[in-house]
């Protein structure tokens, strides 16, 4: 469980610093920033809906 949770933060660390880094490193360019930026949210939202129902299912299982 606490493995799980830890790889699952780790990833939404990861997805919060692509979808800066597209918005803060503008010399890049645009569709390079535009990939950044999708992957970035697509796995904030992949991350954040698991980690939800992790801990509801941690939840559940001790009551």
């Amino acid at each position: 469980m606490v493995q799980n949770f830890t790889y699952l933060a780790f990833l939404c660390g990861i997805s919060m610093l692509l979808v800066v880094g597209g918005v803060i490193l503008t010399n890049l360019p645009l569709p390079l920033q535009i990939i950044m930026i999708a992957i970035g949210l697509i796995g904030g939202i992949f991350c954040f809906v698991t980690l939800i129902r992790v801990l509801i299912k941690h939840n559940t299982e001790k009551g």
